[in-house]
């Protein structure tokens, strides 16, 4: 069980908030960072000592720490929820990640959140990871809301020469896979990660105040490149981990550094341009870590049970956190918060009309007054995979055909291995430029806070895991488990035998939500008219003349 612990900060200035004179005509700033397949247990944040991530942690610890954040359980459908507010299954975007070679994207039907900023006035750019469509000139992101795009269209690039390996009609194939806009970024040279964080503060520094700001910062880091197998990190970065034991998950834990420098990075950056006192800082994984499978990371997603495309805590409840310059959103956040949230808490945020025919719900007042969640109700609804789930309150219920390799706990043993000390945490956390910017506002906390939160953080299983299938209940085509989530977060002691009634509600309720489901369209993964050769060796629109 997560013990509650609510953060008491004292501020050291007077009261901070969009409260600065040329803030108070301006609408927030809002830099969203999104990483890619990272666990539950791959941040400080939540009591693991072995890979230290004292920026991003920062942000929880003078903000809000959302202890239950959810998402879909697989990149593409994570994505298209953030930006249109709805459920993947909604707008057909569910399932497995769309492909290079794939002739779909999100509907352009759908309204999504740049383009509800852009009506406000906002400067909006995207740097990083796109992945919900790159076919057709239509589903590119500079034609859908964002002023820029710098980054990868698709899943996955080689993270040194930002290629992107498929498998074609005509065996194994590789592209260019990183654009400027709609150009191939040929003329870049360097690490990705720091490629987007470079691109990043070049936004942030060349940015025209007498407009706010939306910046979607969507690292890669840290999803394997090429098939999703391949982890790269430099070399140094390498050595700083040296204290992980397994050498994959070094090389992972390396890429998790990169990726928490980054934040650091663009935290000073607004600091610098003097803009941080009136932004908002969201940071969120799209989906639990591939501990194993044809997509492994090594990343860990423990104590939780499963991994990234299952319905199971593993590959749902992941790690986010909140910064405001709001004096009163300093706070552990018990409540629900969803993926298909943040479309209407962010436009709420910035004086917008909430949409109503969304799925999302406003949750911004909640957050920051640490009010109970207006939200109850969480799906996971996978018809090319043939599982569901439901989460009602306290409870849980899946169904369906989950694959057991995704459905353990995966991520113990050398994984979880340190090899004599690792660095201090403190010293991380007070070297951190996130740390030396808050201090400037105020917001830096003392050890006995960030250290009491962190072992406050850790998830407690109400048994030992287990790894025998017999005690371990699996969902089939006719079998469904129920869980009690709060007492029971990870998900071993199956209570449908105990509450037959609510699971017989919890399974009308899903039926009736799956009447609105639109099936995902079959994959063509091979399409032809894709191949790199065929468009100067790049990943690249090719359906456009069909």
């Amino acid at each position: 069980m997560v013990t509650v612990y609510l953060l008491c900060i004292a501020l050291l200035s007077v009261v901070v908030g969009y409260g600065a004179d040329e803030a108070k005509t301006q609408k927030p700033n809002i830099v969203f960072i999104m990483a890619d397949d990272m666990g539950w247990n791959d941040i400080s944040l939540h009591g693991s000592d072995q890979i230290p991530t004292p920026n991003i942690d920062l942000l929880g610890y003078s903000g809000v720490i959302l202890e239950r954040y959810y998402s879909h359980c697989v990149c593409t459908p994570s994505r298209s929820a953030f930006l249109t507010g709805k459920y993947a299954h909604v707008t057909g975007m569910q399932g497995y990640p769309l492909t290079n070679s794939e002739d779909r994207g999100l509907p352009i039907t759908e309204k999504i959140l740049p383009q509800y900023l852009k009506e406000l006035g906002y400067a909006t750019h995207l740097v990083g990871k796109w992945h919900v469509g790159g076919s057709r000139r239509k589903y590119l992101p500079t034609k859908r809301g964002f002023d820029t795009h710098f980054g990868h269209r698709g899943g996955y690039v080689d993270y040194y020469e930002y290629t992107l390996e498929e498998t074609s009609s005509v065996g194994l194939v590789s592209g260019m896979g990183l654009f400027r806009n709609e150009t191939p970024a040929w003329d870049v040279e360097g690490y990705l990660t720091d490629l987007y964080t470079e691109e990043a503060i070049s936004i942030i520094k060349s940015h025209d105040e007498s407009s706010p700001l939306f910046l979607m910062l969507a690292h890669m880091a840290p999803h394997g490149s090429n098939d999703g197998a391949l982890l790269q990190a430099p070399v140094q970065t390498v050595r700083a981990m040296r204290h992980v034991e397994n050498p994959a998950r070094r090389i992972f834990a390396a890429m998790m550094k990169k990726l928490d420098d980054s934040v650091g990075d663009v935290v000073e950056a607004l600091d610098e341009k003097g803009i941080l006192n009136n932004t908002i800082i969201v940071f969120v994984s799209d989906n639990g870590a591939m501990t194993s499978g044809n997509s492994i990371n090594y990343g860990s997603n423990l104590p939780l049970r499963g991994l990234k495309m299952s319905p199971f805590e593993g590959g749902v409840r992941l790690g986010g956190v909140m910064w405001t310059p709001l004096p009163r959103a300093n706070h552990l956040y018990k409540g629900y918060v969803h993926v298909v949230d943040w479309l209407p808490t962010l436009l709420k945020a910035v004086g917008a009309d909430v949409p109503k025919d969304i799925d999302g719900i406003n949750l911004w007042d909640d957050i920051v007054a640490n009010k109970e969640s207006s939200r109850n109700e969480m799906f996971e609804i996978d018809d090319y995979s043939g599982f569901a789930s439901i989460t009602s309150g306290d409870f849980k219920l899946v169904t369906g055909n989950v694959t057991k390799a995704y459905s353990d706990f995966q991520g113990g043993g050398t994984l979880a291995g340190i090899i004599g000390k690792p660095p201090s945490y403190i010293d991380a956390v007070r070297k951190s430029k996130t740390f030396t910017s808050l201090e400037k506002l105020g917001r830096s906390l003392g050890v006995e806070n960030f250290t009491h939160a962190r072992q406050n953080m850790k998830i407690m299983c109400r048994e030992t895991i287990s790894y025998d299938e017999t005690k371990i209940c699996y969902p089939e085509n006719d079998k469904f488990c129920l869980f009690n989530i709060k007492e029971d977060p990870c998900e071993m002691k199956d209570i449908s035998g105990l509450h037959t009634d609510l699971v017989r509600k919890m399974l009308a309720r899903l039926s009736a939500e799956k009447n609105r489901l639109i099936p995902r369209t079959v994959p063509l993964f091979r399409d032809p008219k894709a191949l790199p050769a065929l468009h100067n060796f790049t990943w690249t629109i090719f359906a456009d003349n069909l």
